[in-house]
């Protein structure tokens, strides 16, 4: 498509009327990218919104170096709404609106995701991460994606060994389990708004 047709953001009839859609590829190249791309989202593990474990792990490992040299196809996309926050509730939040780190790597987390297997790639996914309670009435939630971060990136998905005492030995213990490295990793990218259940 050309470019200087595309603004960031744009709605969708200002698309439409700028033909910012399959009849405005150019050429077959691109509408083959395109139908490929289309073809290929139910093989994904984010298809429908929400990564198992299983998944994340299995993505890292099939797609080394991606946390490093990130494309949109190497991200993964998770919706928030797919999320269990387990026992976070608004009262961890100190104002609306505002970014606050959350911790959801807790006791009470670890014990109730043995049993609950959402609870479980929440907290495996995220651990400690930047959240903003959008509206406490109805408890929503939304995660920062820190992806322009340099470093220290809290939605990257990888198994780094920062964090306190209880962190490094689960992500140790995660990687001889699983035989991830450093070289293993990827970028993910929040969309929606997730509900807390308190």
């Amino acid at each position: 498509m050309n470019r200087e047709n595309f603004k960031q953001g744009m709605s969708h009839k200002d698309a439409i009327s700028k033909n910012l859609r399959v009849e405005g590829l150019k050429g077959q190249e691109a509408y083959d990218k395109l139908e490929s791309h289309y073809t290929g989202l139910p093989n994904r593990p984010d298809f429908d919104g929400f990564v198992s474990v299983d998944d994340g792990v299995g993505w890292a490992m099939s797609h080394s170096g991606a946390l490093n040299n990130p494309t949109p196809d190497n991200m993964l996309y998770i919706n928030t709404a797919k999320l269990d926050f387990g026992n976070l509730s608004t009262s961890n939040f100190n104002s609306v609106n505002n970014s606050q780190p959350q911790n959801l790597l807790n006791s009470g987390n670890l014990t109730a995701a043995t049993y609950n297997a959402t609870l479980r790639g929440t907290v495996y996914a995220l651990g400690r991460v930047d959240m903003i309670l959008n509206n406490r009435e109805a408890r929503n939630v939304s995660i920062v994606n820190d992806y322009n971060l340099v470093s220290n990136r809290a939605t990257d998905y990888d198994w780094n060994r920062g964090g306190g005492f209880l962190r490094s030995t689960l992500i140790d213990v995660e990687r001889r389990r699983t035989g991830l490295n450093n070289n293993h990793g990827f970028r993910v990218f929040y969309y929606g708004v997730g509900t807390l259940k308190k």
